[in-house]
């Protein structure tokens, strides 16, 4: 109970950071897709990708002020590409 290592909370937060960007930015890419296909696009389509784009703005930019490290988001792709294999 006592000394009991505490884990540490930027490490958590930047981890979570850093999930939800990846998870923004395939959204992201699905949904470019997903319009490439299509011969006309209705501004509902067209309102969602812009807010994908500026959440994902929005999530890179809090990840570089939060000075997320490197070594962390190489962590975070090698599971990405690694999910994206399976």
């Amino acid at each position: 109970m006592f000394f009991k290592k505490k884990p540490q909370l930027k490490t958590v937060a930047d981890r979570e950071l850093m999930t939800a960007v990846y998870r923004v930015r395939d959204t992201m890419a699905h949904e470019r897709a997903l319009l490439a296909t299509f011969r006309e696009v209705d501004e509902l389509s067209r309102s969602r990708l812009t807010l994908q784009e500026g959440l994902f703005d929005f999530l890179y930019r809090e990840a570089r002020t939060r000075q997320v490290s490197g070594a962390l988001v190489k962590e975070m792709a090698a599971e990405q590409l690694h999910q994206a294999n399976l």
